[in-house]
């Protein structure tokens, strides 16, 4: 399995276990990758709730401006900032994986 680097801090992320789902944890920002798919999986289980399934626009012109160039841990290209139920998500427009800063994901599940 591939160690991904966190994409707010560079440090290593580790893989952790939400019910039968993986997806990446950084135990120093506590940020969390999820894969292109993690987000509706979770939903089904209810483990993250409904929230992450609703659609995002990926309208360009919605993109909001990024105050620091990062980088999407699986591709390599630069993650894009998305307003996603007023909370603003780091997205790659690649591969379609989603970074959550702690405080968004706590934002989001509210």
């Amino acid at each position: 399995m591939v160690r991904l680097l966190c994409p707010a801090c560079q440090e290593m992320m580790r893989p952790v276990e939400l019910g039968e789902v993986t997806v990446d944890e950084c135990r120093f920002c506590d940020g969390l990758w999820l894969d292109r798919d993690e987000p509706e999986q979770l939903a089904k289980m209810d483990i993250l709730g409904k929230h992450l399934l609703q659609p995002i626009n990926f309208d360009d012109s919605k993109k909001k401006k990024s105050q620091g160039e990062r980088i999407c841990p699986r591709c390599e290209k630069a993650l894009r900032v998305y307003k996603h139920n007023d909370v603003e998500v780091d997205i790659c427009g690649t591969c379609r994986g989603m970074f959550l800063d702690r405080w968004e994901l706590q934002k989001l599940l509210q």
